[in-house]
């Protein structure tokens, strides 16, 4: 966890550095911390399932903002409709120190993912969200990213009154057969008695939840999620994998806007 919780610190403090110097007209800052249970990782046997960052940062502001470790730049001018450039981290990967199920494999480095989102308000069911990355750290492999409802990204936290938002969400997740056979594969030189080879397809992940925020104070918020998710046969096949047919998320996050 502390090489994850580095990792995250170092990358957040880039951009938040940087957008410092793109906007500053209409911003927030806020320091907070955040605990969730890397619902995005399904390995066996893996050390660390749950973390917390701390001096977890956020920035809103004109175009610029930072919201849970994904930094976004807004293109457009509309009130209804975003297109945003987006940088974000989908992978933690593993070390083989991680627990005896990576005994002996090559480290999976975490991923640097970049591309774009698009957020469209409904009106009626929430904001629509479609976004489509690319990891050009580690795996090289792509992500696409369908959801509906939920709370709408960058929300306020704080319109002038109390309030509470939970709204209900769904969606759908591909990721590439290069990203699954990366985080999920094995590699002959890395099979033994216990742990075949294996070469991993491309995953299809549907998902249901419901995500909430409360604004308390104008420097107090709290947001949560809880997902659950049925796994694609690609990975939960994997020797790495503990072949649980679904995956629950939980996040929990508290902030002090300044």
């Amino acid at each position: 966890m502390k090489n994850k919780t580095n990792y995250a610190s170092a990358f957040l403090m880039i951009t938040v550095s940087w957008a410092g110097l793109v906007s500053v007209a209409q911003a927030d800052w806020s320091i907070g911390l955040r605990a969730d249970n890397d619902s995005q990782e399904s390995y066996r046997n893996k050390k660390h399932k749950y973390s917390v960052a701390i001096l977890h940062p956020k920035y809103r502001g004109d175009k610029f903002n930072i919201d849970n470790g994904t930094a976004s730049y807004d293109f457009t001018n509309s009130n209804n409709f975003a297109v945003e450039a987006i940088l974000k981290q989908n992978h933690y990967g593993f070390e083989s120190s991680d627990g005896s199920t990576f005994k002996g494999m090559k480290k999976r480095k975490q991923s640097i993912d970049v591309g774009a989102r698009g957020i469209l308000d409904t009106g009626l069911v929430g904001p629509a969200v479609v976004e489509i990355t690319r990891d050009f750290h580690a795996s090289k492999g792509y992500e696409a990213n369908a959801k509906i409802g939920g709370i709408t990204p960058h929300a306020p936290h704080w319109t002038g009154e109390r309030k509470v938002q939970i709204a209900a969400m769904g969606g759908l997740r591909y990721q590439s057969a290069k990203t699954v056979d990366y985080y999920y594969g094995v590699k002959s030189s890395e099979a033994t008695a216990n742990r075949k080879q294996y070469k991993a397809k491309s995953a299809l992940t549907p998902y249901i939840g419901v995500e909430g925020q409360v604004n308390l104070t104008p420097h107090i918020s709290f947001d949560g999620g809880l997902t659950l998710s049925k796994r694609a046969n690609s990975i939960r096949k994997s020797p790495l994998s503990n072949n649980k047919k679904y995956d629950y998320g939980v996040n929990v996050g508290f902030s002090y806007w300044f």
